[in-house]
């Protein structure tokens, strides 16, 4: 593992932000590892992930992302490599030698490993080729989990977006946010949730993350760098939280924003009839099963999204209650917004934002479950904090109240967790501001390191309004 101490008393000697925060709960990553198989063929890892159990034992070998709107000229050429060169991963001193293998979309790698290890916190990983040459290793050091969850969900960096492409920030008082999404969505039946931070921001979560990780609801997994470009580090965390998970939840939410939330809009999938206050540890069992559908044959369940105006400054955001007619609209040509999805942890492998690749799928409709999503009209700007202004939302017409009566609920939920009136720490959130991308960036390419090139995109993921 790179050791980054050094950096750290550099940024703390400059007065920037970050890296004071140094204990993550599971894992931290180094800077991505590339090796040379031959020329022009390379293979990068942004992380290695042991899983053991039911699930499967091996050890996931994560790849950079490489995403639609990008060139695939250097993905081509290592999956042809691979197609007709053998790869073995082994162990320390070539133990438990095996065939690397694709997981089933050929995003990343697996490692088959022995299940007497599963209790190990450090893995060094070897790549050999079939006549024994070594063509590099990498290493993973984690904290194994000890529990088993029903349903988890993943929680992304925290940041503000100041993609010019989009007029409306889509993470205004950030924090502010992620509180209440966290209370609301633990209150209703999370049981677990991955915090993920990059380096140059990890100080900026740490007062909200740390009573989570004390109170046994979350675990951290740190990224010891930091790409500029929020889209890349999305898939950074949905495709580690998904080995993260494996063998420890049935469930996951990969892609669940802190301005969305799910909320059943029938009860006619339960038995009873009746909506529980857990839904979200006991809606997709009771999905599948209204379907008469296999639980072993559905990779994901996917719904749609209503936009919901912006709740007003010091309260939650489900304390609003207008939003538009129709389901949520797409950019770009797209008539409906793209969907949101749970992934049934046991079979799935390889996520993206909008589903996992090549699954198998249950849509479920509006009469069934929705997403809200509170989020600005397009091309207005609204802050919180000083800046706050509260302005009309003509397109949202229709009155909601549905969530309402989770506004106390979550509200007590909050001063019991921060011991604090709900709408000062709000109001308080709601100007605290991590560093900006692009300060982030800069902290994450040193000069004592390797400098990661900044990704340029405009991918599909781009249509997530």
């Amino acid at each position: 593992m790179l050791q980054v101490s050094s950096i750290e008393q550099k940024e703390a000697a400059r007065g920037q932000p970050g890296g004071s925060w140094q204990s993550p709960d599971i894992a931290s990553l180094p800077r991505p590892k590339t090796i040379s198989l031959m020329e022009k063929v390379e293979l990068t890892i942004i992380s290695a992930v042991p899983t053991f159990g039911p699930d499967g034992n091996f050890i996931t070998l994560i790849r950079e992302p490489v995403l639609v709107s990008q060139d695939h000229t250097a993905s081509n050429a290592l999956e042809a490599y691979l197609l007709k060169n053998k790869i073995y991963c082994t162990g320390p001193k070539r133990s438990h030698r095996v065939l690397l293998r694709w997981s089933p979309a050929k995003v990343n790698l697996f490692c088959d490993w022995p299940a007497e290890e599963a209790k190990e916190t450090k893995f060094e990983i070897f790549l050999e080729d079939a006549a024994g040459k070594a063509l590099g290793q990498f290493s993973a050091k984690h904290k194994p989990l000890e529990k088993k969850f029903d349903t988890v969900a993943c929680v992304r960096d925290i940041f503000v977006d100041t993609n010019p492409r989009h007029l409306g920030e889509s993470f205004s008082g950030p924090f502010k946010q992620l509180v209440e999404w966290l209370e609301f969505n633990h209150m209703h039946g999370i049981d677990h949730f991955f915090f993920y931070t990059f380096h140059g921001t990890e100080d900026a979560a740490k007062e909200i993350m740390t009573p989570y990780m004390n109170d046994g609801l979350a675990s951290r997994i740190h990224f010891e760098h930091y790409p500029g470009v929020n889209v890349v580090r999305q898939h950074y965390v949905i495709r580690d939280c998904l080995y993260r998970a494996k063998n420890h939840a049935n469930w996951l939410l990969p892609t669940i924003d802190v301005d969305e939330y799910i909320h059943m809009t029938g009860g006619h999938i339960f038995a009873g009839g009746v909506v529980p206050k857990d839904y979200l540890r006991t809606a997709w069992d009771s999905i599948v099963r209204y379907n008469k559908a296999e639980k072993k044959k559905i990779q994901t369940i996917k719904f749609y999204r209503f936009r919901f105006a912006r709740g007003p400054p010091g309260q939650l955001d489900i304390a609003s209650v207008w939003r538009e007619a129709s389901l949520q609209e797409g950019r770009s040509g797209h008539i409906r917004a793209l969907p949101k999805y749970v992934c049934n942890v046991h079979l799935s492998y390889d996520p993206h934002i909008h589903g996992a690749m090549f699954s198998s799928f249950l849509g479920v409709g509006q009469n069934v479950l929705v997403a809200n999503h509170y989020r600005n009209a397009k091309g207005v700007r609204i802050e919180y904090g000083d800046n706050f202004t509260q302005l009309p939302d003509a397109l949202a017409t229709v009155k909601d109240e549905a969530l309402v009566p989770s506004v106390a609920l979550v509200e007590e939920a909050i001063r019991q967790r921060f011991s604090e009136d709900p709408r000062i720490l709000l109001r308080r959130l709601g100007e605290k501001r991590p560093p900006s991308q692009e300060v982030a960036a800069k902290l994450s390419a040193d000069p004592g390191n390797v400098t990661l090139a900044m990704h340029s995109l405009k991918g599909e993921d781009d249509e997530d309004w």
